[in-house]
């Protein structure tokens, strides 16, 4: 893939273009494992006009990667030990982990999470908990999508088909024939950020843009919508990783 550069001062900002069907009308950033400055840009924008574009906002695309490396550097690999914290509904829990026969078992407990496996190993424990986080999504964004679905007057009391899907970078999307799909990463995030996913992606069974009245619905159905915004912009990289 070919690079390109941009300068802002005495910084040298090398970057590469991707192409995502879901990204149509803006540029958006994006890091790589390694820290390199991704840029994802409609198919319809020449290189020409992308690199023009990030020349023009060098400073802020600067700002960007600054930030962007910062939260990366937060991020550890995961071992999935005893006494190792995750995180559940906004919270850290340490594992408890033992080795007992039968089959894997996760439950919460006050003070975290115990995981009982067969055998020794962290991928058995990351299966286990996997799973586990899985199943609590499953239950919790259910509650929630019909609480939300009988508080919309659009969708006449009835909640939309949900699946579940691991994501790298979304929380939720809303099909065209009305079926949600969320991250269930999202679990590991405080209550309010779940509500605020899943109000949003009902939204769209209404309107499927992001234009006035979208905004409009999104503030009758759940005013809170821009605290919750705000953190899983500000720590959503760890619920991602975690």
């Amino acid at each position: 893939m070919k690079n390109y550069r941009i300068h802002h001062g005495g910084e040298v900002i090398d970057f590469e273009i991707t192409h995502r069907p879901a990204i149509t009308k803006r540029i958006h950033l994006e890091i790589d494992d390694a820290g390199g400055l991704q840029v994802v840009a409609p198919r319809r924008m020449s290189r020409r006009s992308i690199q023009r574009a990030l020349q023009q906002k060098a400073p802020w695309v600067s700002r960007f990667l600054l930030r962007a490396r910062a939260r990366q550097q937060e991020l550890t690999e995961l071992q999935y030990l005893d006494g190792e914290c995750h995180f559940f509904l906004g919270r850290k829990h340490p594992l408890e982990v033992r080795v007992k026969r039968g089959r894997a078992t996760v439950e919460a407990v006050d003070n975290g999470i115990r995981i009982s496996v067969p055998e020794p190993g962290a991928s058995k424990v990351e299966g286990a908990l996997e799973k586990w986080y899985r199943r609590q999504a499953q239950q919790i964004f259910e509650q929630s999508l019909q609480r939300f679905s009988q508080a919309a007057n659009w969708t006449g009391g009835q909640a939309p088909p949900m699946r579940l899907r691991k994501m790298k970078r979304t929380w939720g999307s809303c099909s065209s024939s009305g079926r949600i799909t969320l991250n269930p990463h999202l679990v590991k995030a405080p209550a309010h950020c779940i509500d605020y996913v899943i109000a949003h992606e009902i939204c769209h069974l209404r309107e499927h843009n992001h234009g006035k009245p979208f905004y409009a619905l999104q503030q009758q159905l759940y005013p809170n919508w821009r605290e919750a915004k705000a953190h899983l912009t500000e720590k959503g990289h760890i619920y991602l990783h975690s």
